[in-house]
């Protein structure tokens, strides 16, 4: 049975460096994956490092989510120009618009973004959490397809001695850990497509956590114990 999955992030690179492993396992096994980038992290740090211009950096960073995003097997790529670092400025009504159109376009099962603090509690992905969110929680009424949202996590456990402050979540609310070890050959060209950010992954990739044996994921108002080992478990295919 095929499934369709769509991952929904602010930046380049969030597809690779928190699921990559995930999507290149679940592609090669036949389902369908879309990816909105919706920034084209034009104020990434590494502009100053590389010397180029805000607008070069985006222009450079959405042609690596795009090849990274074929590395991965995604099948539909979709690339937006909102500020990068505002998104919590914009009408929350434009942006769940947009994305409202593509849901319906696509018609996933399952829908992905950030977990509430973002990770790093970057404020783009904090915003884009609480509007897919909120999102996710009206068309399920609606989309019979549409019947699961996952948030991307790291365990706290494994991230408590890092030097850099990162927010996890306790083991009780990871309800999906994927085993992707047999695609990190993929993975890893994908992490490597990302170049123009390639220095946060030699600096921050602690204990090679975008490469670990397992990815994990928290479900939305369900909860597995142990955690299931798929994204799609116990959902109805169309």
């Amino acid at each position: 049975m095929a499934f369709r999955l769509f991952c929904i992030f602010p930046h380049p690179d969030d597809e690779s460096f928190l699921m990559g492993g995930s999507i290149a396992s679940m592609s090669a096994a036949g389902h369908d994956i879309s990816l909105y980038t919706l920034t084209r992290g034009e104020r990434s740090r590494n502009g100053a490092f590389l010397s180029l211009s805000p607008d070069e950096v985006g222009a450079l960073r959405s042609e690596e989510v795009r090849e990274a995003s074929r590395i991965l097997g995604i099948r539909d790529f979709f690339q937006a120009d909102y500020p990068d670092g505002g998104l919590r400025d914009l009408d929350p009504r434009v942006l769940e618009r947009d994305i409202e159109e593509k849901i319906r376009t696509l018609q996933p099962h399952v829908l992905c973004t950030f977990d509430v603090q973002g990770g790093s509690v970057h404020p783009d992905h904090i915003t884009l959490h609480h509007v897919v969110k909120r999102l996710f929680v009206e068309l399920r009424e609606e989309l019979s397809c549409l019947q699961r949202l996952v948030f991307c996590v790291l365990p706290s456990s494994q991230i408590a001695h890092w030097p850099r402050k990162v927010f996890g979540v306790p083991d009780e609310r990871i309800h999906a850990a994927i085993d992707v070890a047999a695609v990190h050959e993929t993975e890893a060209r994908a992490l490597r497509a990302h170049q123009t950010v390639y220095r946060d992954v030699e600096e921050h990739n602690y204990d090679n956590w975008m490469l670990w044996e397992k990815e994990y994921f928290s479900f939305y108002q369900e909860r597995f114990a142990p955690p299931v080992t798929d994204l799609f478990h116990g959902l109805s295919p169309d």
